[in-house]
């Protein structure tokens, strides 16, 4: 049996407060965000941020402590102010996978507005959703912002850059959507408000018609939900998103495909 003196050190010592080191204490002084839930100091805003300091600071930091949120959504904060877009994503990337709300929100702006990755508004409404989930102010903020937004860009109306016919990749620009045209013709044509599809295959002879009920995102990429009555089938419900490069349309509906517009 141990004395007793040596059990009253031991509770003692369980009593005192965990010693924070003085690696954490740097990146929480020099890249804490003023709008993070979970930040342990007032915080610096992003003008203020010194990345010079802040940088060498966090990266001890996460090495000291790996599994805290808080440490690497600052260290990408501080690497995105260095202009380390890679190392901040990835930063920003390991604070998510610990719940981090800031750091959903900063990947959010990162897609919102096509910095580091190509600008995807779905992909940044869903990370701001989860931000806001996670009690970040700046991810309801921006959450509600980006909805505003594409509550005037929706609508019933197909936007006037897909407007015209295409022609699927290796086809022939045909402007009629008969029944003889679509033995050799995979095809589509977009009106202001719908679309009109014309369908080859070993079940389907179109053309199918697509009314928009609900368009989202900004040129050069929308996705559109579409109510369709086709020719041969029951009616469906299809989401596709449409990509447009010069002349060049890509559909990603559950893959990608390539088309080429049609001389008008």
């Amino acid at each position: 049996m141990r004395p007793l003196k040596y059990v009253w050190i031991v509770l003692a010592a369980l009593a005192l407060p965990v010693q924070v080191s003085a690696q954490v204490q740097d990146c929480d002084r020099l890249a804490a965000s003023p709008l993070d839930p979970q930040k342990q100091t007032p915080g610096l805003s992003y003008n203020q941020l010194n990345a010079n300091l802040a940088v060498p600071a966090c990266k001890k930091a996460t090495e000291e402590s790996p599994q805290t949120a808080r440490l690497w959504f600052q260290y990408g904060r501080a690497l995105e102010k260095a202009n380390r877009l890679p190392d901040a994503i990835y930063a920003y990337q390991e604070a998510v996978k610990l719940k981090s709300g800031a750091a959903h929100n900063n990947l959010g702006e990162l897609y919102r507005d096509g910095k580091g990755f190509q600008k995807d508004l779905n992909k940044a409404e869903e990370y701001f959703a989860l931000a806001a989930s996670l009690n970040s102010p700046e991810g309801k903020s921006n959450l509600s912002a980006l909805q505003a937004q594409q509550k005037k860009v929706g609508g019933g109306t197909i936007p006037k850059e897909l407007v015209g016919s295409w022609a699927g990749k290796g086809s022939v620009c045909l402007k009629t959507l008969d029944k003889k045209s679509l033995s050799k013709w995979y095809g589509m044509v977009f009106t202001s408000n719908e679309l009109q599809k014309g369908r080859v295959s070993d079940y389907e002879i179109g053309p199918d018609l697509c009314a928009p009920q609900k368009v989202t995102g900004q040129f050069p990429t929308y996705t559109i939900a579409f109510d369709c009555k086709p020719g041969d089938d029951g009616p469906y419900t299809t989401i596709e998103k449409f990509t447009i490069v010069g002349d060049q349309l890509s559909i990603d509906l559950n893959g990608i495909t390539v088309w080429k517009r049609c001389p008008n």
